[in-house]
């Protein structure tokens, strides 16, 4: 659960009776803190430190054995996992999700869920109704043994390590002693887990495990069993949060919505559309999570950690990114044993961006080559000027639209009102003075991709002092790019227009505009 993206806090009692111990958390109630595969948990004393340890990437582990922290803190998934074989008080109240492991619980009324924990077939199944398969009594087959491979007290006292796990035994050696009788091994192999020193046990009782290999590294991996468990355990929460019908319409219905608004507004935002779950069936092919231009998330695949992934790639690629295509997302749980689905996520990584538009103020000799290039470089062209003859589709036959309108009046009217965005370049190439000081006017200040002003730096100095003199902002004047364009040497109008193109391009890219080998270095010396 904790590699899945859920946070999760654990209960024990006071003295867990745990003999994998090198793969349990419940080894933090002695000794503090304890790592499982790479996995931190943390003993804490209470619900506030626990929230912290989880917000440290952490497990908190708390003694609790009456459950209290459950009953003050109702999570939104409880899971039983006592494997205790019997029922001593779980029910469909604990939580929203309510899930135990193993035989004695009836799906439906003790848990909305059971894992099935029996080896076989259905290893790891979630059972939504009856009973998981009873308990044979007989422990689950290890290149060939089975009983012989667990070590059972041999009568009641308290426990004494002699072998310490991850040893090597041979048949028939002490590992153990209970008072002073001793613990036996039936067969050779690796102590895969002990019980710890000093507690209480009773005849019969397990309290040890070998493994037939010789192979310390063993106690330290979890089983496959375990892993398949946990795995039946995230298919039935990813099954039973699943939205359905009505809510999961609303949810698609608010991802679009959100993503019109990103296009209206002129920024990028991540599509993300979940395509091959590799196996994970409870994921569902089409799902689609969108990544705002604020690095905010929208809609959800179910699975957190993936969720995760996906808005910090989103985040990372909301400026400069233009590609679309299929990405893969490894699973925390790609590298670990058993038979586990949704090892290699497929997921659609699409860019909504809005197309680019260049609003040209004034048709004439120089929008002409203007708006051609602009069209060749996939830009929306609106055309604007007071003169019927300078603003018509037969003069501007490939540009998107022509205005033709007294300039004040496409403000104050608000004929472009939703043309005016971050992704929109704006040339002020009008006849005359009054015409430009019209449009800078009512255009700087607003959040465009780019603004520039025909004119030498005598003309522009007269519309700039014109409009400190009506009072205007002083900096917002100066983020027009005036005079505009680079410095190409150029004088023909489809120079000149080159001119702007390029400083549109550079500004909208956040670059220089200077030469390459100056940038890069001279290649020959």
């Amino acid at each position: 659960m904790h590699q899945a993206g859920f946070p999760v806090i654990m209960t024990e009692i006071a003295e867990p009776t745990c003999v994998r111990r090198k793969v349990s958390f419940a080894e933090a109630v002695y000794q503090g803190e304890t790592w499982v595969e790479g996995i931190k948990g943390v003993l804490v004393s209470g619900f506030t430190e626990a929230r912290e340890v989880v917000h440290q990437g952490h497990i908190p582990v708390i003694i609790d054995p009456e459950g209290n922290i459950a009953q003050n803190y109702p999570p939104e998934i409880f899971i039983d996992a006592t494997m205790a074989k019997k029922n001593y008080g779980t029910n469909l109240h604990l939580g929203e999700i309510v899930l135990a492991l193993g035989p004695g619980f009836e799906a439906g009324r003790d848990a909305h869920a059971v894992i099935e924990t029996q080896r076989g077939p259905d290893l790891g199944k979630p059972v939504f109704s009856g009973w998981a398969a009873p308990d044979t009594g007989i422990p689950g087959e290890v290149l060939g043994y089975t009983r012989e491979r667990l070590l059972r007290a041999p009568a009641d006292g308290v426990f004494r390590e002699v072998k310490s796990i991850g040893n090597y035994v041979e048949q028939g050696e002490v590992v153990a002693y209970v008072d002073d009788q001793p613990v036996l091994t039936e067969i050779a192999g690796t102590v895969r887990g002990l019980l710890k020193s000093g507690l209480h046990v009773y005849r019969g009782m397990k309290v040890g495990d070998i493994h037939p290999v010789k192979d310390p590294e063993i106690a330290h991996l979890v089983t496959d069993k375990a892993w398949v468990v946990g795995m039946g355990v995230l298919k039935a929460i990813l099954a039973l949060r699943s939205k359905k019908g009505a809510e999961k319409r609303e949810e698609h219905l608010e991802i679009f919505t959100q993503l019109d608004q990103v296009m209206k507004s002129g920024q990028t935002a991540m599509l993300y559309t979940l395509v091959d779950g590799d196996g994970l069936t409870e994921l569902e092919v089409g799902q689609r999570l969108l990544v705002r231009p604020e690095g905010e998330k929208v809609g959800s695949f179910g699975l957190p950690a993936l969720d995760q992934a996906m808005v910090a790639r989103g985040r990372e690629n909301l400026t400069g990114r233009t590609e679309t295509g299929i990405i893969t997302w490894q699973a925390p749980w790609a590298g670990c044993s058993g038979n586990l689905p949704g090892r290699m996520i497929q997921i659609l990584e699409e860019v909504i961006a809005p197309q680019k538009k260049l609003i040209i103020f004034g048709g004439g000799h120089i929008s002409l080559p203007l708006s051609e290039m602009a069209s060749i470089l996939d830009y929306r062209v609106i055309v604007v000027d007071d003169r019927e003859e300078f603003a018509n589709p037969k003069r501007f036959p490939r540009v998107d639209r022509t205005v033709c309108a007294e300039f004040s009046e496409v403000f104050t009217k608000g004929l472009l009102e939703d043309e005016f965005n971050s992704a929109t370049a704006v040339v002020i190439v009008t006849r005359g003075h009054r015409q430009d000081r019209t449009c800078v006017r009512y255009l700087a200040g607003r959040k465009l991709a780019y603004l520039g002003m025909i004119g030498s730096r005598s003309k522009v100095a007269h519309t700039f002092n014109a409009l400190l003199e009506e009072g205007f902002p002083k900096e917002e004047l100066a983020k027009v790019y005036a005079p505009v364009g680079l410095d190409l040497g150029g004088q023909s109008p489809a120079e000149v227009a080159l001119s702007i193109m390029a400083e549109i391009v550079a500004a909208e890219n956040h670059a220089t505009g200077k030469p390459m080998r100056e940038l890069r270095g001279v290649i020959l010396s």
